[in-house]
């Protein structure tokens, strides 16, 4: 067994800022939560592959336990982790193994085009 085959619980209040904008990153044990202030600045840090999206940071979370939820303005557009089913959204996104929330991203876009 290794360091990461174990649980982790995960205590952080981390801020980074992307194209000006400040993207939090709060740990609450097995959950992180990713949120981002809108679906742009979201898409640019993914893009980025930066930490917290980067993809073997991703994996080991998901190996040590840990749910990541990204999102929006506070809606869920994203979930990923152990027993998260990605559905058929995500496959055919290519988002596999995140969970992608078509309500959430939804409200997200509506939330941006309404400003």
């Amino acid at each position: 067994m290794t360091d990461l085959d174990r649980a982790l619980d995960v205590d952080a209040d981390l801020t980074l800022t992307v194209d000006g904008a400040a993207v939090s990153i709060r740990g609450y044990g097995d959950l992180v939560v990713v949120s981002a202030p809108s679906l742009a600045v979201l898409r640019t840090l993914a893009r980025t592959g930066a930490p917290p999206l980067d993809a073997h940071l991703l994996d080991h979370l998901q190996d040590a336990g840990v749910i990541l939820d990204v999102r929006v303005r506070g809606r869920s557009v994203a979930r990923m982790g152990p027993d998260v089913d990605p559905g058929p959204l995500s496959r055919a996104l290519g988002a596999d193994p995140a969970r992608i929330s078509l309500g959430g991203l939804l409200l997200a876009a509506l939330g941006e085009w309404r400003r």
